[in-house]
């Protein structure tokens, strides 16, 4: 339903593919449900909301099922709905649907703003496409026609500069937010050392993640564990089909897809991170509120920009998977402070900072745009 006094806000409209259970997905529920709306009257756009996860409980904000299953699909419905709301800003928030509304963008007013966020590593990324070289061409040629993109991490913003001709000018760094006193418990922030250690992954089961590497990697442990991994995904029978070969059939258990994924592990010793490339995990920012450190691998995205190496986990020379399995042992007897760890990632992610920071540059666009 329209919002009283829309003509004194700036109209938003965010578009997503879906709201399932992903990174991009969580993003959009947490912006939705954390923005301003004395400022802004927003309404979320879902090509596809058949399957739900997360849920936008803002009630200020007007959400649209475009019932559209493929995101090449989805022009006319955008069209028609843009021509309806008459937003002042389009915000897209996942890599296929940003190149798709770049292609297009000459069918779009140009009094609106479109703001792109950017998921993941651009240049990584493109090369898990179906036709990799024609996504890392159409990014080439049209991602310079969107206004503005919003870069999770340095990594991901380096990788558009360099590699597609990206004005730095139009790009800003703006990390992944995290709720904070949501996930958080005082049993967790307690320093743990457990008889049998207690680890914990929260991942899709897909090749990105490395859930491979991490098995390989703690099949070399010789004191006793529990490891359990949080996720489902295209990976799990294959998943399932190593841990039977490596042994660990009674140290590894696969426990799904849960809507709140660390509880019952609030306690968990280490968060193992096997990630090939990331672009900021939301992950190791849940497993921070809750004062666990984290093991990962030093690969390419934003991990990096999370773990200060040391102070809340321990970062691992890529793919070297032995000096994985040391790094577990040797932040078993690290004894981080888990309190601090808490107090750190809520200083530098938590959610009502981060959307500020998001609503200040809408604010600063739309008033550039209004006045040229």
């Amino acid at each position: 339903m329209p919002l009283e006094n829309d003509t004194k806000k700036i109209k938003l409209l965010i578009l997503t593919p879906t709201l399932e259970c992903g990174g991009s997905e969580k993003y959009v529920a947490l912006l939705s449900n954390n923005i301003n709306s004395e400022k802004f009257a927003v309404t979320v756009a879902i090509l596809n909301n058949a399957r739900p996860f997360y849920t936008i409980k803002n009630s200020t904000v007007n959400i649209i099922d475009l019932k559209v299953k493929h995101v090449r699909n989805s022009l006319i419905k955008i069209m028609r709905l843009t021509a309806a709301e008459n937003p002042d800003i389009i915000f897209t928030t996942a890599n296929h649907l940003n190149i798709y509304i770049a292609v297009f963008r000459r069918f779009f007013s140009k009094r609106i703003v479109i703001i792109a966020r950017e998921s993941n590593v651009v240049s990584i990324n493109n090369t898990k496409t179906k036709f990799p070289s024609l996504y890392n061409w159409l990014c080439k040629k049209y991602y310079q026609k969107l206004d503005f993109i919003i870069c999770q991490s340095q990594y991901m913003q380096a990788d558009l500069l360099n590699n597609y001709n990206i004005k730095r000018e139009k790009t800003l760094i703006l990390n992944n937010p995290v709720e904070t006193g949501v996930l958080s418990s005082q049993s967790s922030l307690q320093n743990v050392h457990p008889k049998r250690g207690k680890f914990i992954t929260v991942a899709r089961l897909s090749d990105q993640k490395g859930i491979d590497r991490l098995l390989r990697s703690i099949a070399k442990l010789s004191k006793p564990f529990n490891y359990y991994i949080i996720g489902e995904g295209e990976k799990k029978e294959a998943i399932k089909s190593l841990i039977v070969k490596l042994h660990l059939q009674n140290k590894v258990f696969l426990e799904g897809r849960k809507e709140n994924p660390f509880s019952g592990h609030e306690d968990a010793e280490l968060f193992l991170m096997g990630s090939y490339y990331e672009g900021f995990p939301n992950t190791l920012l849940e497993a921070g509120v809750l004062g666990i450190p984290v093991i990962a691998f030093n690969a390419p995205g934003g991990i990096n920009e999370i773990i200060i190496d040391g102070e809340n986990g321990l970062l691992i020379k890529d793919n070297d998977e032995a000096a994985f399995a040391f790094a577990i042992e040797k932040a078993q007897a690290a004894n981080f402070n888990r309190g601090q760890i808490k107090a750190f990632t809520e200083k530098r992610f938590a959610v009502n900072h981060i959307v500020k920071q998001t609503e200040d540059l809408f604010v600063q666009l739309y008033n550039m745009a209004k006045h040229k």
